[in-house]
């Protein structure tokens, strides 16, 4: 029987892998039976019969692999030759045509077939009464044999592969080997089935939910884009231009403006940095309010707010050390909240 190809193969594979056996003829063939050569050549053609109707109807009853019946051990005048049709019988087995098998795997067993009725052409032709003196081919089993050479899966062997192709090859085989197994043993069990079909279906699942939680954590985390602010927030206005008036206002002594200045540089500075939304309504308690009690600004920012209530709302009398005073603390604010 000829290999298929490594693409058809592997499909064949994960096919099994998820599907209970179709036939248990394959696992546990029947016991041989002694026969002469006409009673082998007899057999042959019969299998032959079985292998057309199972190319024609390709249906569970037309490809059923018990028809094969059992192996064969032929007496002949030169000893015993015993003939085995283990392949033939995974050839039916695979063969069975339904919706579920995909297209590929459907060719491939079309190829099978076509093989293994000309093998079964040719070892009937060879089979003389004493197995010696063999025929040679008819034109059909000739072209049968070569239109299945001419497919492009046997043009790209090779004649003497190197390292890295009988490594490949090698590697394949023990995974197919290893397939085959489990396949067997789902045959025998099929909750095996059961659990690879729930693997199937709940992995997936839990990768897309994952997926998601994580895009949806980048899209929190990731920083919002700046709203322009309003042209009443002291935001609206840099805080550097705060500061330059309160200089202008200090080189004058007018402590109190300067104060006043400082205070609202402050508050600029902290807002376009984003530490809360631009508000103008809002008083210096709300504006202190909206940070949290162990921020590392509110020390400074409170006692700047003191300052700035006590002098402008409560019309302390100011002097140069109260401006010193707020100055040192909004430079504090500048090292603490840097752009």
């Amino acid at each position: 029987m000829t290999r298929p190809s490594h693409g058809a193969a592997a499909l064949l594979a994960g096919v099994l892998l998820v599907m209970p056996l179709s036939s248990r003829a394959a696992d546990s063939p029947p016991p041989m039976v002694r026969s002469d050569v006409t009673a082998y050549v007899q057999h042959l053609q019969h299998l032959a019969d079985v292998v057309r109707t199972c190319s024609a109807q390709r249906s569970s009853l037309a490809c059923d692999p018990t028809q094969v019946g059992p192996d064969d051990e032929v007496i002949t005048p030169d000893g015993t030759r015993l003939v085995h049709y283990t392949w033939l019988r995974q050839t039916l087995a695979s063969a069975i045509k339904t919706d579920k098998i995909p297209a590929a795997q459907s060719n491939a067993a079309t190829v099978q077939l076509n093989a293994a009725a000309a093998r079964l052409a040719m070892d009937s032709q060879i089979s003389s009464p004493d197995l010696v003196a063999p025929e040679q081919p008819s034109p059909q089993v000739r072209a049968n044999l070569s239109s299945i050479l001419a497919e492009r899966r046997f043009q790209r062997i090779q004649q003497d592969p190197g390292l890295l192709r009988r490594a490949y090859v090698a590697i394949l085989n023990w995974l197919f080997e290893r397939l085959g197994r489990v396949a067997a043993y789902g045959g025998r069990n099929p909750w095996i089935a059961h659990l690879l079909e729930y693997a199937a279906i709940l992995v997936p699942c839990v990768l897309l939910a994952w997926w998601v939680m994580v895009r949806l954590r980048k899209q929190a985390a990731a920083p919002r884009a700046a709203q322009a602010a309003a042209p009443t927030a002291p935001s609206a206005r840099e805080w550097q231009r705060w500061l330059e008036d309160a200089e202008r206002f200090a080189q004058h002594s007018q402590w109190r403006e300067a104060v006043h200045h400082v205070y609202w540089a402050a508050i600029s500075r902290l807002e376009s940095h984003g530490l809360w939304p631009a508000d103008r309504a809002r008083t210096p308690r709300e504006y202190l309010a909206l940070l949290r009690s162990n921020h590392t600004i509110e020390p400074d920012l409170r006692g700047l707010t003191r300052s700035f209530e006590l002098i402008w709302y409560g019309n302390r009398p100011v002097a140069e050390e109260q401006y010193r005073d707020a100055r040192a603390r909004m430079d504090n604010l500048v090292r603490l909240v840097p752009r």
